[in-house]
């Protein structure tokens, strides 16, 4: 999703969530090193489109070593909305951990790596939020109130320069859409107009709660730089003006049928 100088543009923010004395954020060619978090949306090998998926494009623009631990299904934590695929809280930092301290990961230094997690659309969906699927009590905060943990848990392990990718407009991807149909995801009977408008809500709140929960911690992690990407934004205006990216699309590839630099992906063993 983010190409050419994309993924750029989104480290010159990484220090917005920081009051101004702070918002020095990391220097130009500082980063080496991209730690991906999230679900399908960033799980480089659980797409089935055939496509390219945004971290493969940003490491390779950035001339980032990838080190990518999202996976598809995911939600925040299976313990808030549980679903049979490996959760943030439950699996990817377990497995981020282990690998860490076995050595895997000697490579990452604070002063050179960025943490992104973009993640959310399972826990607020179909058998989660949307439908009361959700454990006893979990309520929207809760789910919201774990990009605030994910940053905390990571900075107390010597992380420093993160970036959170908020949710996109679900109510108008197919699943939720007014005109939304019964498929493999869902396939209850149900009034599409109502769903795509319920979807609206959790995703807006969603997005104000994790911002605001973020913005509120940011200046109590000494040396931290968090950014906040508004995804959004990027999909709304990628709905409402779909040739704007298509014709930069076609840009960007005819750029890419020229010689490619070698993009270097660091996969956990099977």
């Amino acid at each position: 999703m983010l190409m050419g100088d994309g993924f750029a543009k989104l480290l010159e923010g990484a220090a917005a969530l920081a009051p101004l004395p702070l918002a020095a954020g990391p220097a130009p060619g500082q980063i080496k090193n991209l730690v991906t978090f999230g679900d399908s949306y960033t799980d480089i090998d659980g797409h089935e489109d055939g496509g390219t998926v945004w971290p493969v494009f940003a490491a390779q623009d950035g001339n980032f070593a990838l080190f990518p631990f999202a996976k598809v299904g995911a939600t925040y934590s299976n313990n808030l909305t549980f679903r049979p695929f490996p959760s943030l809280f439950e699996s990817q930092l377990p497995t981020y951990f282990s690998e860490k301290s076995n050595g895997s990961l000697a490579v990452l230094r604070p002063e050179n790596t960025i943490y992104t997690l973009w993640i959310g659309t399972n826990d607020v969906g179909a058998n989660a939020l949307l439908t009361g699927s959700q454990a006893p009590g979990v309520t929207l905060v809760d789910t919201a109130t774990c990009a605030v943990n994910w940053v905390k848990t990571l900075y107390d392990s010597g992380a420093r320069n993160f970036i959170f990718q908020n949710m996109i407009p679900l109510e108008t991807t197919p699943l939720y859409a007014p005109d939304s149909y019964l498929n493999l995801y869902c396939d209850s009977q149900r009034n599409t107009t109502e769903w795509s408008v319920f979807m609206r809500e959790p995703t807006t709140a969603g997005n104000a709660i994790a911002r605001l929960e973020l913005q509120f911690i940011a200046p109590t992690l000494h040396g931290a730089h968090i950014g906040l990407f508004d995804s959004h934004a990027l999909l709304a205006d990628m709905y409402a003006r779909p040739k704007l990216y298509l014709k930069r699309l076609g840009a960007v590839q005819r750029h890419r049928r020229g010689p490619r630099m070698r993009l270097p992906v660091r996969r956990k063993p099977a």
